[in-house]
C-alpha cells in the first residue's frame, strides 16, 4: 500500500491560515487535494494536521471533502506523521505538505515509480525543481526506524530531517530520468 501523508496546519507564523487561503474561490487545501487525487500511484490519502483548536477548520475541510484526516501533536511533527501512518499501516508513503498548491500529479507518479524501481529507502525531487513540487517517498520501516531514534528537537519538528542525515539510508535523487520523462510528456 501506497499512502500520500499531506501535512499542514493553520499556526504558520509567515502566513497564519495559508492552507486554507482561497485560490480560485477554493482553500488552497483543497485545491492541492483535488490535484494528489489525479495520482495513480496512490492507495489512499490521509491528511496530518494537530491538535491545536486553530487547526479544526482543517479537519472540518477534510470532512466535508471526504478526506481521511488524523489529528496529532503541533509541536512533534514527526510523531504526528507516524501515528497518522501506523493507522494505515502502508509499505510505503508519499510526503507532501500542505501548502503546494501546484503538486504536479504525473511528477508525483513518476517519483514513486522512480523510487519503487530503484528499491530506494528514501527519495526526494531534485533540488533543481521549483520549490511548491517538493515530494519525498519512503518506507513505512524508515519511517518507523526515524521515529525511535530521532532525539533532536530538529529532527522531532521536520519529518525527514533524520532520514537526510544520519547515513542509515539507502538514498535516492530522482533526477534525470523523472526530468527527461516530464520534459518529453
Amino acid at each position: 500500500m501506497i499512502l500520500a501523508i499531506l501535512q499542514a496546519r493553520v499556526s504558520s507564523s509567515r502566513l497564519p491560515a495559508k492552507v486554507l487561503k482561497k485560490i480560485l474561490g477554493k482553500p488552497m487545501l483543497q485545491l492541492q487535494l483535488e490535484r494528489l487525487g489525479k495520482v495513480k500511484n496512490f492507495d489512499k490519502i490521509v491528511v496530518a494536521t494537530s491538535t491545536d483548536v486553530t487547526d479544526d477548520p482543517i479537519e472540518k475541510l477534510c470532512r466535508n471533502l471526504n478526506v481521511s484526516c488524523f489529528r496529532g501533536s503541533l509541536e512533534d511533527v514527526l510523531d504526528r506523521y507516524y501515528q497518522s501512518a501506523l493507522l494505515f499501516r502502508p509499505d510505503h508513503i508519499v510526503r507532501v505538505t500542505g501548502d503546494c498548491p501546484l503538486t504536479d500529479p504525473l511528477l508525483i507518479d513518476q517519483v514513486i515509480h522512480f523510487y519503487l524501481k530503484e528499491n530506494f529507502e528514501y527519495v526526494m525531487l531534485e533540488k533543481s525543481f521549483p520549490h511548491g513540487l517538493d515530494l519525498e517517498v519512503f518506507t513505512f520501516s524508515t519511517l518507523q526506524h526515524t521515529w525511535k531514534n530521532a532525539v533532536l528537537p530538529s529532527h522531532r519538528e521536520h519529518v525527514t530531517l533524520y532520514i537526510k542525515h544520519s547515513n542509515n539510508f539507502s538514498i535516492g535523487s530522482s533526477v534525470t530520468s523523472v526530468l527527461v520523462a516530464t520534459t518529453i510528456l
